[in-house]
């Protein structure tokens, strides 16, 4: 008989994680010297909890029900491609941090794992941000470049640093919640 892919202990930590996730986006605040429309919340904290002590595939989870809840609450300024914006850049970061987490050894792998993360969200980020999301918002084309670097690419690094080193301060509290 195959196992499932959670038990429903799991699920229920996916759950509750999303939800801290969603209730995390509303610290939000923008960053000095980027543009105020991007702003930082502490929203991928949980789903990188979720992917380090669940799996991958459970901080991915994790960080749909935040954005699904999110959307439903109706608080996004930027609707469905805010939303999904924001999926993918969480997503980007938990998938590959929670890859590597699995594969790396030693003391370190949470590092690396932070830092591979946050490399595939930048990449990620700026390709889907180019070709998909800054043409839905009708950004003209000749200023798309100059978003990209003096705006998204900035952003998105002290975002995935923020995100870190929050994760690392607080993941060795929670990680024997989660792995119990």
């Amino acid at each position: 008989m195959k196992k499932n892919l959670f038990e429903t202990k799991d699920l229920v930590r996916i759950a509750l994680l999303g939800a801290m996730g969603f209730a995390l986006m509303y610290l939000n605040f923008p960053l000095p010297f980027l543009p105020p429309f991007l702003k930082y919340d502490f929203g991928d904290v949980p789903a990188l909890f979720a992917g380090f002590a669940m799996g991958p595939i459970a901080g991915v989870f994790t960080q749909f029900i935040k954005v699904l809840i999110y959307f439903l609450s109706g608080r996004s300024s930027t609707g469905v491609l805010g939303v999904a914006a924001n999926f993918i850049a969480g997503g980007s970061l938990t998938l590959v941090a929670g890859i590597l987490y699995q594969i790396f050894r030693g003391k370190k792998k949470i590092y690396g794992s932070l830092i591979g993360g946050v490399i595939a969200m930048v990449i990620v980020t700026t390709v889907t941000n180019i070709y998909i999301f800054l043409p839905l918002y009708g950004i003209p084309v000749d200023q798309i470049m100059p978003l990209i670097y003096g705006g998204l690419i900035p952003f998105n690094l002290v975002k995935g640093v923020i995100t870190s080193l929050t994760t690392v301060l607080f993941f060795g509290r929670v990680r024997r919640i989660l792995m119990s």
